[in-house]
């Protein structure tokens, strides 16, 4: 039986598909060369030290959300990445590892964990939200698409590596779009290169918000206002 497709190329526009998403990129490239200034601590509340999991999106890794993690850490939280190199999709070993982490922190503080997925590593956050929702505190994407299949410059390569997806992860594609049983907050840019905005769109409801920023789709993590905005739905309680 063959894997469902979570994606497709752009072919509408597929030249400028291809240049929107050069230009997100070289986006990341020039603010890792020269980050913009994260807002200071001392203007977003004071974490209460529970664990935040930083999950990266596909064909990235801890490098990638590094400047989030080492954010939040100072800001007064456990935050952490995944410590498994690159995200290469929904494979049962990148499943595993998630939910281990989770597994992992609830065990060791006693608290409930809160998870931050950039792109596709937001769909990881919430289906482990839906899953094991008494071990999450809240889950915040990033430019992360919930409406497949999607239209996505990266669709080679996931088409690529969908032999290696995990099967029954795979069949819950018509399920994705439901939202996980905790806080939600979804952000989302409409200058974003890599995913269509609109497919990151939640189901706004009470607990589930979608928050809209100016960002490419690269640092979306690293924008000022979305980092200000994560400090301050981390420091809230549910309700």
């Amino acid at each position: 039986m063959p894997t469902p497709s979570f994606t497709s190329y752009p072919s509408d526009r597929p030249l400028g598909a291809a240049f929107s998403a050069l230009k997100d990129i070289a986006s990341f490239v020039g603010h890792t060369l020269r980050p913009a200034p994260a807002p200071p601590h001392a203007n977003v509340p004071r974490g209460d030290g529970h664990t935040v999991l930083v999950l990266p999106g596909f064909m990235t890794g801890d490098f990638a959300t590094r400047s989030l993690i080492m954010w939040l850490r100072d800001a007064g939280y456990d935050a952490r990445g995944w410590g498994s190199g690159l995200n290469w999709g929904p494979t049962p070993a990148a499943l595993t590892r998630c939910a281990a982490l989770v597994d992992e922190a609830n065990m060791r503080t006693g608290q409930k964990v809160s998870l931050i997925g950039r792109s596709l590593g937001g769909v990881f956050a919430r289906e482990l939200a839906k899953d094991a929702p008494a071990k999450i505190h809240r889950v915040i994407t990033l430019g992360t698409p919930i409406r497949f299949p999607i239209k996505t410059p990266l669709s080679p390569f996931a088409e690529t590596m969908s032999v290696r997806f995990d099967q029954a992860f795979t069949k819950r594609m018509p399920d994705l779009v439901r939202n996980p049983p905790v806080p939600v907050t979804a952000f989302y840019s409409r200058s974003d290169g890599i995913v269509p905005w609109r497919s990151c769109l939640v189901d706004e409801a009470p607990g589930a918000e979608n928050v809209e920023v100016d960002s490419p789709h690269t640092i979306m993590g690293s924008h000022p206002v979305a980092m200000r905005i994560i400090a301050e739905r981390l420091a809230s309680k549910p309700g």
